[in-house]
């Protein structure tokens, strides 16, 4: 079954849960419902919006619930009633329910699931909006529960807590089906991508809220960590070991890209496991594996028998609690399905009783929901009021405070004015007259303020009643609608429990008539599927293989053209190398002669010095100084002569010394190399035998190119010795190579002449013999490259 698939914009999940199958049904009526409310009572509580752990017992009774109907058909059935995307919490640990489920849960539940992927794809698509808090946190769980599913869609041998019973090693899964194992392994690179980054969100998550793993919001963004830890261990032990699998049947350099993932990955699972270690809250809970400071290195194979599968050990309190699980649980194996057998009228009858029912309910919660607003509102209006009273009141005081001010001005300025006009009275009856009339004038404007501020007072007292009154309505009225809304709310509640538990019967028993349908219609629906993709699948299969057929001659041919390059640059560079290393030699003797030389030149000039000094003493000492001082440079010179052709007689012996190395391999231009050599040795020779022939021991010019044609002489006679037998090895030709090291042998008979000049009688005809023998040599190259 396939995951993705093109899902309308909302998920109908009432639709979705009614395709998942009911496997098993308790005969017991007094037994089912107290399971099903103990169910109930767990989902709820593990489920929630409260920010606090979920508890191990509530997901355990989830957990053996699966295995009690050999399925989560119950668990959907009750999650249709929370509402999971009221709340980013609930969201959240209903993910980690979800987790929990196919990883401990039964085998059925990562199938039941499948079926509700799509639900699992709008969850997550929901929440993507949402960029911090547990919002994005349940965006990165749903896609790695997506992950999983498509995980265990791909593999089916797999179980929700990656286990597969047969065979007991991941290297004999698909025996050598090296594409089995790409695959598998890119799975497994995605699954484990996925959980990391879902453990790196709650770790910054963790950081920004600045909680500690000891409080209890800090738990609840931290419960999955456990099972993190113990889904990636597996997952790297499984992708280290198909890595080992693969690089035992395919090149190094192919699976490159998969070693540097696997680098990438490492370093994060290791600072993974190294943050959770320092977690005071995980340390009496799991036991953290310790990886090595580098991955296993995969081109050597040792490697594998030192490597150490991670495992991580949970404490004894919270494994105790699930051992002997499947003991408890096949008991109920033997429970039988109860089967219903009725008319296809009573089928279509309880399902419109079905719908008629559901439909009142949404009705009821919308009522209920519109009573909830109602009474928000009321309340939000008595609010209002309570602070327009509480203003008016405010001014109201303003007001008081404001007359008495007032009153109490007047009244010191009237017993001002008052005891002024007696004092005056007696002395100034007149004046006392117009002050008094002054003062009965100011005295009535007094009295016109007093007047309109009573009469504001008394109008702000009116309204101050009236508010009262509004108040006191609106109070009465608020309380006679929060009675009414509370009696409604208990018939509605009454009512909604009285339908939903007809409507779970109703549900119970739609659900086992049509199971069997469903059952075969599923059935049908998939074989059909299937056959429908095993034919695609062939000929997909079969297109790949063409491709892979013109692939595989393509790169065939680039890699012979590849190679045959690359050793034709090789013998280039190993040419070089070795003339630049000879150059290097001779160079080096070459300075040292040359030290030598000079140091003799010196002793000898030193010496003529001396002698010239004594020339005054007599003419007969400077001449036999003289003639002792020629003999001397005569022996230098030919003492150089006899050390530059002994240097070369050693060259051309260390040559034929290196034609015994079985090692030496020729190639195709070995041969045009060799004839090259020998045409070269030809005109050096007949240089050589013209020098010889014109030099003379006063003549330094004709002697050191004599020398020099020596050397030349003596390289070609090594080059023609050794890639003589690297060609005769090529070539299989005994022949050529014997010829080769004669013709060197000869040479250096030649040059051993040079060294005694007693025999140099012979020198020309033995010179133009190896003329000869080196035309002969080019003729047999010739040859060679013919063939």
């Amino acid at each position: 079954m396939s995951i993705k698939k093109n899902h309308p914009h909302v998920i109908n999940l009432n639709q979705l849960v009614l395709n998942v199958p009911i496997r098993r049904k308790l005969t017991d009526h007094e037994d089912r419902d107290k399971f099903e409310w103990n169910q109930w009572q767990s989902a709820t509580k593990t489920v929630n919006n409260v920010e606090a752990p979920t508890k191990e017992k509530h997901i355990r009774n989830l957990i053996v619930g699966t295995f009690r109907l050999d399925g989560c058909r119950l668990f959907w059935s009750m999650v249709i009633r929370i509402h999971i995307e009221s709340h980013p919490i609930v969201s959240w640990k209903f993910c980690y329910v979800i987790h929990r489920l196919l990883k401990d849960g039964h085998r059925n539940v990562v199938h039941d699931c499948i079926i509700l992927s799509s639900y699992f794809d709008q969850l997550c698509k929901y929440w993507s909006g949402v960029q911090q808090s547990y919002g994005l946190l349940t965006h990165r769980y749903c896609h790695l529960l997506v992950s999983k599913l498509k995980f265990h869609v791909k593999n089916p041998t797999f179980t929700g807590g990656l286990i597969f019973d047969e065979p007991n090693d991941i290297r004999r899964l698909f025996k050598d089906n090296y594409n089995l194992y790409l695959s598998l392994c890119n799975e497994l690179f995605d699954y484990m991508e996925e959980l990391l980054n879902l453990v790196q969100v709650i770790f910054t998550s963790l950081d920004q809220s600045r909680t500690n793993s000891m409080t209890t919001t800090g738990q609840c963004r931290l419960n999955p960590i456990i099972a993190c830890i113990q889904d990636s261990s597996l997952l790297y032990d499984y992708i280290v070991k198909v890595l080992f699998k693969l690089h035992e049947g395919l090149s190094g350099d192919a699976l490159q890209e998969h070693r540097q993932r696997l680098t990438d990955q490492f370093r994060r699972l290791k600072r993974f496991y190294n943050q959770t270690s320092t977690l005071q809250y995980f340390k009496t809970l799991i036991k953290v594996p310790i990886l090595p400071e580098n991955p296993p290195n995969f081109n050597i194979k040792e490697d594998m028998k030192n490597y150490q599968s991670p495992v991580p050990v949970v404490s004894a309190t919270s494994t105790e609690s699930l051992q002997g699980m499947d003991d408890l649980l096949t008991g109920t194996s033997t429970d039988t399905k109860s089967i219903l057998k009725t008319t296809v009228s009573d089928d279509s009858a309880a399902s419109n009783m079905m719908y008629n029912r559901t439909k009142e309910i949404s009705e009821l919660e919308q009522r209920v929901m519109q009573y909830d607003a109602m009474l928000k509102q009321n309340r939000s209006e008595t609010d209002d009021l309570h602070r327009t009273i509480a203003a008016k009141d405010t001014e109201l005081i303003a007001e008081k405070n404001h007359r008495l001010q007032i009153e109490e001005q007047l009244r010191q300025q009237f017993d001002n004015q008052k005891r002024i006009a007696d004092m005056h009275a007696i002395d100034n009856k007149a004046s006392s007259n117009e002050k008094f009339n002054k003062l009965l004038e100011t005295y009535n404007k007094l009295r016109d303020e007093h007047a309109i501020v009573l009469n504001r007072e008394g109008e702000t007292k009116k309204q101050l009643t009236d508010i009262t009154q509004q108040h006191s309505q609106l109070k009465e009225e608020h309380q006679k609608k929060e009675e009414e809304f509370n009696q409604n709310q208990e018939k509605i509640n009454n009512e909604i429990v009285q339908l939903r538990q007809t409507n779970d019967e109703l549900q119970d028993r739609i659900q086992v008539l049509t199971t069997e349908r469903n059952d075969y219609q599923s059935i049908t629906k998939t074989t059909a599927e299937r056959m429908k993709e095993i034919e695609n699948a062939k000929q997909n299969v079969e297109e790949r293989f063409k491709q892979l057929e013109n692939d595989k001659t393509r790169i065939d041919n680039d890699k012979s053209t590849f190679e045959q390059k690359l050793k034709q640059t090789e013998g280039a560079r190993r040419d070089l190398h070795d003339k630049n290393r000879e150059h290097e030699e001779n160079l080096i003797d070459l300075l040292h002669d040359k030290e030598t030389l000079e140091l003799k030149v010196i002793d000898l000039e030193e010496s003529a010095r001396k002698w010239a000094q004594k020339f005054v003493e007599t003419t007969d000492k400077q001449k036999l100084i003289q003639t002792t001082h020629e003999k001397l440079l005569s022996n230098l010179k030919r003492q150089h002569k006899f050390s530059i052709l002994t240097y070369c007689i050693n060259q051309m012996h260390d040559g034929i010394d290196r034609m015994k190395n079985k090692e030496l391999s020729g190639e195709k231009n070995t041969s045009e190399y060799l004839l090259s050599k020998i045409q070269m040795a030809i005109a050096s020779t007949k240089k050589m035998q013209d020098l010889y022939k014109k030099q003379n021991e006063s003549d330094e010019t004709t002697t050191l190119a004599f020398i020099n044609e020596c050397i030349t002489l003596s390289n070609c006679m090594v080059d023609i010795a050794i890639y003589g037998k690297a060609a005769s090895n090529f070539t299989q030709n005994v022949d050529l190579a014997n010829s080769c090291r004669d013709t060197t042998l000869y040479c250096i008979d030649i040059y051993t002449n040079y060294q005694t000049p007693s025999v140099s009688n012979d020198n020309d005809k033995q010179t133009n013999e190896l003329i000869h023998r080196l035309n002969s040599l080019i003729e047999k190259c010739k040859t060679l490259l013919k063939k």
